[in-house]
């Protein structure tokens, strides 16, 4: 029986999430390990609707002074990762609380900032591979006009790494290593609205099998013997 009134204690009490993203980088905005316990003890206390908690009751779940937890707030507000708010009473009062949205707002963008470098080092790692393998394929550096053509591809016609890729390879199969039959290839791709690699690859094979099936019926037509001519007669005669 006691270790069931245990349990039901444990669950009454609620229970407090956050995001992995502040676990993973309350750092990296500028909390200390202190502060963010102490984010936690306001929101354990926001998210059950007791917006202002008593911050001696804060203090004592964290084993310090009500002055520590003072400092530690006016620390945060300092950095901007809190605020004073006032939200009014159902009896018409006004009551100051501490608003946290300051914090979570600086978590969001450095999220946005991380995935905008990421994405970044991405583009510009494709951009050297495009270089890298033009070079390669053309046997010699590029010139400064010719990464000036192939950079206004990527960035100003909007062509992808891997689109520049496939029309550098149509290029080498037909033995017409230029960055001009490439452009007149890319931009037939563009006019079809043909984007990404697989929906190019997919036009390619549907026009190479339209191309073998051509092909074949030219091969049975010229190859099937003509066979003897049989006379037409009028029914009689």
């Amino acid at each position: 029986m006691t270790e069931e009134n245990a349990l039901q204690r444990y669950i009454r009490a609620g229970q407090t999430t956050i995001s992995n993203l502040l676990v993973h980088h309350y750092k990296q905005i500028g909390l200390t390990t202190a502060q963010l316990v102490l984010y936690l003890q306001f929101k354990s206390y926001q998210d059950r609707g007791t917006m202002n908690p008593d911050v001696r009751v804060i203090a004592k779940n964290l084993g310090t002074s009500e002055t520590q937890v003072f400092n530690q707030l006016h620390q945060m507000m300092t950095n901007k990762l809190v605020k004073q708010g006032m939200r009014k009473l159902p009896d018409g009062k006004e009551d100051a609380i501490y608003d946290f949205t300051p914090l979570l707002n600086k978590l969001a963008l450095l999220e946005d900032q991380t995935t905008a470098t990421v994405q970044e080092k991405e583009v510009q790692n494709n951009r050297q591979q495009v270089f890298a393998k033009l070079e390669s394929e053309f046997g010699r550096p590029l010139s400064s006009m010719e990464l000036q053509i192939v950079n206004d591809w990527l960035d100003k016609d909007d062509y992808s790494a891997a689109m520049v890729e496939l029309a550098l390879r149509q290029a080498v199969m037909n033995s017409a290593l230029n960055l001009q039959y490439m452009e007149r290839i890319l931009q037939s791709w563009a006019h079809q609205g043909l984007r990404t690699k697989r929906d190019i690859e997919e036009h390619e094979r549907q026009f190479e099998n339209r191309r073998e099936g051509q092909s074949n019926t030219r091969h049975d037509s010229q190859s099937r013997p003509a066979g003897p001519k049989i006379p037409i007669y009028k029914l009689g005669e």
